[in-house]
């Protein structure tokens, strides 16, 4: 099986990280430096900014944060997709419930990770998204298998609700009003 050249030690590539806490960007471009020296990795706080870079140069990678001060991050998955040549879109959350999972990925994220996952499930993150493969955080996966097998064909009723529905109510539960 021939390796894919992204995944050549030597081979450069590039990671956009978007995320609306500088601290927590900063950790993510200091640690992905750290994993892959060969990366040039760039970060921005906003989803407009997320765009104007996205524009200006092709990522092959973007972890997106799912919830950004200034839009949400499934918005902008969605946008990213619309680019000439998208980055492949790692979406990194707190978020832990299936729906965030499921609708993210249905938006065009190849992969999900939580925040609160080890550092090295990012880096096999990463080297699964750019061989083309997904990948969702190893406690995640555990999880859904758990509750897969308990609800069987029992659903939720937040799973009936559109994206921009669930989007509306997510900024509800923050506590915004209409």
């Amino acid at each position: 099986m021939a390796l894919n050249p992204l995944m050549q030690t030597s081979s450069p590539f590039s990671i956009l990280v978007v995320d609306d806490h500088a601290l927590v960007r900063e950790a993510f471009t200091t640690m992905l430096k750290g994993e892959f020296p060969q990366a040039t990795v760039v970060s921005t706080g906003t989803c407009a900014d997320a765009m104007a870079e996205a524009r200006s140069r092709n990522y092959e990678i973007a972890l997106v944060d799912i919830e950004l001060g200034d839009r949400s991050g499934m918005e902008l998955t969605t946008e990213l997709r619309t680019l000439p040549e998208p980055p492949k879109i790692i979406a990194v959350s707190m978020h832990q419930e299936e729906t965030f999972v499921t609708r993210t990925m249905q938006l065009g994220a190849r992969s999900y990770v939580t925040k609160d996952a080890p550092p090295h499930e990012l880096f096999d993150a990463i080297r699964a998204t750019l061989e083309g493969r997904s990948y969702i955080s190893r406690e995640l996966a555990q999880k859904f298998a758990d509750q897969s097998i308990r609800k069987g064909s029992a659903g939720h009723v937040h799973e009936k609700l559109s994206n921009r529905e669930l989007e509306v109510l997510m900024q509800l539960a923050r506590g915004k009003s209409l």
